[in-house]
């Protein structure tokens, strides 16, 4: 019969959470360096707070890790709370994964150290005798550890696990681990790695954006955009938590190869030309709302249906192209916007009254916009930027009534 344990989901689940984002990251990218084609799913806050399962030539793994993100003016000993009810639960998840399977792992992350217990008995009065070394270092080192030692974790254990059930109207795994053998305990415990002194939030981060870099998935049109991927990782993580189905939690090996991959096509926001913001602002002021062919009409009567068609159609692809784009494409069609004001507003021109003077007036606009966008390319980033883009941007801003060859009323 399967145990009834205490249902521990229901804790403080903003305490820390941004260290559990960043640590389920970490180990999606260390699974991936070690094998990229390796599956798992990981998720925040289901069970432990990462949980992270592999499946490697058929063989699942689970990994189970508790992160405790405190300020370092304290230590941790063996009987502080946080280590002594992660090991309650730990034991827990031993046992109900070992009747399944016996690769389950377990791990305590903290950004405190390790300090020295004081005690001489335990709550019930029960007298201890402490080794020399603080016992949480000797379990960090589980060979060396003496079965005096182990069993006195045993009663520790014991203690509180009896404690947290004490009331309640079911008692979980406390009979089981009441009649664990020493050795059987000790097996238990040697699933468990325990990190201390680790990196706060902050400093994984950083090292997080270093393990995107030297990912085997990192290539040439993902440099600089480590914190992009940092970011669209967290956002993943953080959507699937709020997922009521557990199953839902999960992200999959293949959510992050589709985020390296998606972030190919982004740029870091602070490479990008600011004035995308300017296309709203254009289009309050449009008053000429005749579309691309009116406009070819306007000055060119003889000119083909056909060929109007061909520039409706160039029209559109750019449109499209804008949809699908980043901000840097709104910074482009700007400066596109820019260079042809610039050519209509010079004194010397003249509109074109021939579908020849047309082709020779596309020929300059696009030539002064590619111009002016490389000279831009020094301190910004566009993600297309080729003459055939520039051409369809240029009918694009014929026909959203951003220009006209002619001067028009604003009937």
């Amino acid at each position: 019969m399967i145990a009834e344990t205490i249902d521990r989901e229901a804790g403080d689940s903003g305490k820390g959470f941004r260290l559990q984002l960043i640590r389920a990251i970490k180990l999606m990218l260390k699974t991936i360096s070690q094998d990229t084609n390796t599956v798992f799913f990981t998720a925040v806050e289901n069970l432990e707070d990462v949980s992270h399962q592999t499946i490697v030539a058929g063989e699942v793994s689970n990994y189970f890790e508790e992160d405790k993100n405190y300020d370092l003016n304290g230590n941790f000993t063996i009987f502080s709370p946080p280590v002594i009810n992660t090991l309650v639960s730990f034991f827990d998840i031993y046992v109900d994964q070992f009747r399944t399977s016996d690769k389950v792992y377990l791990g305590f992350y903290t950004t405190r150290n390790i300090g020295k217990e004081r005690k001489s008995k335990l709550d019930s009065g029960q007298e201890i005798t402490l080794p020399d070394k603080p016992i949480l270092e000797i379990l960090q080192s589980l060979g060396d550890a003496s079965d005096e030692v182990v069993g006195l974790v045993k009663d520790v254990l014991v203690e509180e696990y009896a404690s947290q059930y004490k009331d309640k109207c079911k008692s979980g795994n406390l009979e089981t681990l009441q009649g664990l053998a020493i050795d059987r305990f000790k097996e238990f415990l040697s699933k468990i790695s325990w990190y201390f002194g680790q990196e706060d939030e902050d400093a994984l981060k950083q090292t997080v954006l270093k393990n995107i870099e030297t990912s085997p998935l990192h290539n040439n049109a993902h440099i600089g955009k480590e914190n992009i991927i940092f970011c669209l990782l967290m956002d993943k993580l953080s959507e699937r938590q709020n997922s009521k189905n557990l199953v839902d939690k999960l992200v999959h090996s293949s959510d992050v190869k589709l985020i390296f991959k998606e972030a190919e096509s982004q740029i870091p926001d602070e490479s990008i030309d600011p004035t995308w913001r300017y296309i709203a602002e254009l289009e309050k002021d449009v008053t000429d709302k005749r579309n691309l062919k009116q406009k070819v009409l306007s000055v060119i009567e003889d000119i083909s249906d056909r060929r109007i068609k061909l520039l409706a159609r160039k029209a559109s692809g750019s449109k499209y192209e804008e949809r699908e784009a980043d901000k840097s494409f709104l910074s482009l069609k700007y400066r596109v916007f820019e260079a042809c004001e610039e050519y209509f507003s010079n004194d010397r021109y003249e509109a074109p009254g021939s579908g020849d003077d047309l082709d020779a007036v596309l020929k300059v606009l696009v030539s002064k916009a590619v111009d002016d966008i490389s000279k831009l390319k020094a301190d910004y980033k566009y993600t297309i930027s080729n003459d055939k883009t520039i051409e369809g941007v240029i009918w694009n801003l014929f026909d959203e009534c951003f220009l006209a060859f002619d001067e028009c009323s604003d009937e």
